[in-house]
């Protein structure tokens, strides 16, 4: 194939086949992007090239994860062998050749297309049914698995209290505690403990740089033309949204406007407001978006904040036993304990963040398998 003008847009629809998120993500993309196929690196070149920000014991856990979750769409490939990366460009090379054909030629239905649609390929979200010989997972920040997320519990019920009583909620939190992770339980709970029905929609602002790319990805969501303004409060009228906006402080940046922030208020301030919001940033909303002359804050008065605090140490144990007693950890590995001294160190360490509680008891975990 000659042409790769579209590899790595084809990337991130294989991406998201494979359901890689963040680093794992990232990752991919950079592994196989088209001008590392025939550079013949080996793969500690490549990590010291591309990826030298982060440690090789982690590299090694995001390699690992990403060919796990492959494994379940690239079926013609000889996993247990040594040279999986080359197999993996030749098959991808031979994927996006039919990819770009149909992209070419939209009316064309191929057989290609027709398995990329079947239960060829699975969503990888039951991947944590699968066993695992480390149950302190995932490393890569958001837990979109509902099976995988653990406490919240009184949040997640304060916050729907607040959204059916008609207002909108703010999560404030430092980076690290899991608001990202709390939004996604949100998204995947609206069903159940919403009054009135709402589609959720996740956007994680840290993707967006423009008014242009926020209204491309709302109406891409929504599933109706992109538009903005007038045209936008007329065509999401019939809709009933539940918005989640994650990282909300990079609205406050200079490529985002006070139409935009505005349009967003007063969507979800309407008698019947097609847009229900829940956003999640550093810092209050009155500090990140403060009243500055003749200019109201965009978001004053709309929203009910939700305070997100670091686990404390009944939770960090209970999370503990919890993974330790899990039923997708290896038979092998079910009798590993940790000490209470670890455990005591595992909570000093981590501050009660648990991004850093699962790293400290995966390192911990790891430790104890040798």
């Amino acid at each position: 194939m000659e042409n790769y003008e579209q590899w790595g847009k084809f990337l991130i629809t294989i991406a998201n086949q494979a359901d890689l998120k963040r680093e794992d993500r990232e990752f991919f993309l950079k592994r196989f992007d088209i001008k590392n196929k025939n550079n013949n690196l080996t793969e500690e070149e490549f990590y010291d090239q591309f990826l030298n920000n982060y440690s090789k014991e982690t590299l090694a856990y995001y390699r690992k994860a990403v060919f796990r979750k492959l494994k379940i769409i690239c079926k013609d490939i000889d996993h247990d062998k040594k040279g999986k990366s080359k197999q993996i460009f030749n098959w991808l090379e031979r994927e996006y050749k039919t990819w770009y054909t149909e992209q070419k030629n939209p009316d064309i239905l191929t057989e290609s297309q027709q398995e990329l649609d079947s239960p060829k390929y699975p969503n990888v979200s039951t991947e944590s049914q699968q066993q695992v010989s480390n149950p302190f997972i995932p490393l890569t920040g958001i837990i979109d698995n509902p099976k995988l997320f653990f406490n919240r519990e009184l949040e997640i019920k304060r916050i729907f209290e607040v959204l059916n009583s008609g207002s909108s909620v703010a999560i404030i939190g430092e980076s690290g505690v899991g608001k990202s992770s709390l939004l996604k339980a949100i998204a995947q709970k609206a069903s159940q403990y919403l009054r009135q029905p709402r589609k959720s929609i996740y956007i994680d602002l840290q993707h967006i740089h423009s008014d242009n790319d926020f209204y491309t990805a709302l109406c891409d969501e929504i599933g109706i033309e992109k538009c903005s303004g007038y045209k936008l409060n007329r065509n999401i009228k019939k809709y009933r949204i539940l918005l989640l906006l994650d990282v909300v402080e990079n609205m406050s940046y200079d490529w985002f406007t006070n139409q935009l922030r505005g349009q967003l208020r007063g969507l979800a301030s309407d008698t019947v407001p097609p847009l229900r919001l829940v956003v999640a940033a550093s810092k209050p909303l009155d500090i990140l978006f403060p009243y500055s002359g003749d200019k109201t804050s965009p978001f004053k008065n709309i929203y009910t904040p939700e305070t997100l605090e670091p686990w404390n140490e009944e939770t960090i144990c209970a999370f503990i036993e919890s993974r330790l007693q899990t039923d997708f950890l290896e038979p092998e590995y079910q009798e590993i304990k940790f000490s209470e001294d670890e455990i005591s160190e595992i909570i000093k360490t981590s501050g009660g963040y648990p991004g850093k509680v699962m790293r400290l008891c995966y390192e911990q975990f790891e430790r104890k398998k040798l």
